[in-house]
């Protein structure tokens, strides 16, 4: 049994080398058979090579919604190889662009650079054209202001200075006693007052400058569609014993018309004079309003017609003469015998030295004036008359007033207790019926 164990030992080896020969020969054979895998493909290293991860970088705020992009192409793996000679048409790998990381710093300014959208630069224009309004309002302002009191001052100084008209016919000339009160006062940007006494007939004489509102630009523009000119009123107070009853006014047709329509005493005591054929008469331009013919011939004799206001003296003072207007009934006034006149400021003022030198012509001629007996007994009775249906129509109003006001101020209850003491009252005056119980 030893002796045959110790044969088999050396047949089994031979038999176990065979095998593995045999057994290398067929693997050989069987590579040689898969083609386009055989050991010329691809090189060792290439499966040996580590796989390295592309880099992370961080994600940007355009990243957060994911933009359209192209597909991009897959990078081929070693493992995924074809042989271009069995295979045809297949995409070309192509390298991805590398990504190099930047600090912190430089990426956030690389993020806002591209989230900056370009906008337009903006012009203030409504807020230059503020500035530019507001500028040529206060030079307006500043100028128009400063030439409004030259005017004022010059037409002072020309007919309220020393050897002027006015100085000559009022002993005081100023408001108040002193000798250096003040002759011009400023009311407004464009209103000036100039204020004189002392003189006979008449208890104190007021000028009222009123010019055009140069200091205001809004005005200034008006003017350019409405014309305006400087206007100069004088009122004279008359004393109370030195004025006859009288309503007279002399003006421009236009004025004269709007006068007589909407004055109270013009358009009570007075009608517009026709011209007459017998004598001289005003201006063609003009319009003669009075309570007669005879008060207005003898305010207006025919030499004073030919200095002032017959048809060629009158063409000199026409751009400036607005309107004349006596009266004893003055309304809206304290003093009802006043003289008003109404002139406009020329740029030369000496060209209206002989309108304001009418002031105190007028002023002597109707404290001199004497009526007729006939003429002011006829006036006074008119007066009269028209006091009379002043008074009846004052009192009118008061009781009708009067009457509103307890109609206003009755209470519910007094109402109700009208209410039924009338009840009462019908129920009384009802006849009575006796009632009786039918059987």
């Amino acid at each position: 049994m030893v002796k045959r164990s110790s044969m088999d030992s050396p047949r089994r080896a031979g038999v176990l080398v065979l095998c593995c020969i045999l057994a290398s020969l067929a693997l050989a054979q069987g590579k040689q058979e898969l083609e386009g895998f055989s050991d010329d493909g691809l090189d060792s290293d290439e499966f040996e090579a580590p796989y390295v991860a592309p880099p992370v970088r961080p994600r940007a705020a355009s990243d957060i919604a994911p933009p359209l992009v192209e597909p991009r192409t897959r990078k081929l793996d070693p493992l995924d190889y074809w042989d271009e000679d069995e295979f045809e048409g297949l995409p070309v790998a192509e390298d991805e662009p590398t990504f190099t990381p930047q600090e912190p710093a430089e990426f956030e300014e690389t993020i806002v650079e591209k989230e900056r959208v370009p906008t337009k630069k903006r012009i203030p224009y409504l807020e230059a054209a503020g500035v530019l309004f507001f500028f040529l309002y206060a030079l307006v302002f500043w100028y128009g202001r400063k030439e409004n009191e030259r005017i004022a001052l010059a037409w002072a100084t020309e007919f309220a200075g020393t050897n002027s008209v006015l100085e000559k016919n009022f002993s005081i000339l100023g408001f108040g006693d002193e000798p250096d009160a003040p002759s011009l006062v400023k009311e407004g940007q464009n209103t000036f007052k100039f204020y004189a006494s002392g003189r006979r007939y008449c208890e104190s004489l007021l000028a009222s400058i009123v010019l055009k509102n140069r200091q205001d630009l809004l005005s200034q523009l008006l003017y350019l569609v409405v014309p305006t000119k400087d206007e100069i009123t004088f009122q004279i107070n008359m004393n109370e014993d030195a004025m006859e009853p009288v309503v007279f006014a002399l003006a421009k047709k236009k004025v004269a018309k709007d006068m007589q329509r909407d004055v109270k005493d013009l358009n009570q005591f007075a009608t517009v004079i026709s011209p007459p054929s017998s004598r001289k008469w005003v201006a063609d331009d003009l319009s003669v309003i009075s309570e007669s013919r005879d008060l207005a011939f003898d305010l207006l004799p025919e030499p004073f017609l030919d200095q002032v206001f017959g048809e060629k003296a009158f063409k000199v003072f026409a751009p400036y003469f607005v309107s004349l207007h006596f009266s004893d009934q003055f309304p809206e006034s304290v003093h009802k015998k006043v003289l008003q006149f109404t002139f406009y400021i020329p740029k030369n003022l000496s060209e209206m030295k002989r309108l304001v030198a009418l002031v105190p012509y007028f002023i002597d001629v109707m404290g001199r004036y004497k009526m007729g007996p006939a003429a002011k007994a006829k006036a006074s009775a008119i007066r009269d008359k028209i006091k009379a249906e002043e008074y009846k129509e004052a009192t009118r109003q008061r009781q009708e007033a009067l009457q509103k006001k307890k109609s206003e101020q009755q209470t519910p209850l007094s109402g109700k207790k009208e209410e039924k003491e009338r009840l009462r009252q019908l129920k009384k005056s009802m006849p009575k019926v006796k009632m009786s119980r039918g059987h």
